[in-house]
């Protein structure tokens, strides 16, 4: 039987680097699959993804059983991407790091000559055609709005938008041209933030480690920013 106490034990070491282990668990779509000293597995039945943490070989050695079939993956030392990504004939990788809200309080709303307010679904298509990294489909925006995705509006037009993907991380953070520079970013992503505060959820993203103006974003609205790497696999 796999302790769950054992896993909240291990993941809670590094909160920070753990924290989108921690939320499946939190909201109840974790099957976790293996738990010890030295690692964690578990597969979100929502997200549809296998999710772990390994400090040892041993670790990794019970867990690599436990994948079958798997087709992604998102892991937490890159000691083992390759290993996984042989294993599973896995040829995209993503490199991350962990960003978090870590105060106790909510971020202030930041003043931005507009207002944000809560989109509804008769957004999906105009969200799907002007997000520059869209993937999914206007059925997977459908389902982002549908987990609540805040736009930005000056003058009463659109000016951007963020939302959580389904797996419960903070993203979809786009700003239009005409309105960059302008702290509509910063203010949307501190919307969300207090959007995942306010509904319970841990309030955190992955940001590409190439990507130094969303890295320098996520620190000035007050996220802390791991120092360590993770991956995802597909």
């Amino acid at each position: 039987m796999v302790c769950e106490k054992a896993a909240l034990d291990f993941l809670n070491r590094n909160k920070l680097l753990y924290l989108d282990m921690l939320e499946p668990i939190r909201r109840g779509t974790a099957q976790l699959l293996y738990s010890a000293g030295d690692g964690v597995l578990l597969y979100d039945r929502l997200a549809e993804v296998y999710m772990l943490g390994a400090d040892t070989p041993r670790a990794l050695e019970a867990m690599l059983p436990l994948m079958a079939g798997c087709t992604i993956l998102t892991g937490h030392q890159m000691w083992y991407k390759e290993a996984l990504a042989a294993r599973f004939g896995l040829k995209t990788e993503q490199i991350c790091r962990q960003a978090a809200w870590l105060p106790p309080r909510p971020p202030a709303p930041l003043p931005f000559g507009g207002e944000l307010r809560l989109l509804d679904q008769s957004w999906a298509e105009w969200v799907y055609a002007h997000y520059s990294h869209a993937f999914g489909g206007v059925d997977y925006m459908e389902g982002a709005l549908e987990r609540g995705m805040l736009g930005a509006f000056v003058d009463g037009q659109p000016a951007g938008f963020a939302g959580f993907h389904v797996e419960g991380a903070i993203g979809m953070l786009e700003v239009l041209p005409p309105y960059r520079r302008r702290g509509v970013g910063e203010a949307l992503l501190r919307g969300v933030v207090s959007l995942a505060l306010s509904r319970g959820q841990y309030a955190y993203g992955q940001v590409f480690t190439d990507n130094i103006p969303s890295l320098a974003l996520q620190r000035k609205a007050g996220m802390t920013v791991s120092e360590e790497l993770l991956f995802w696999l597909f």
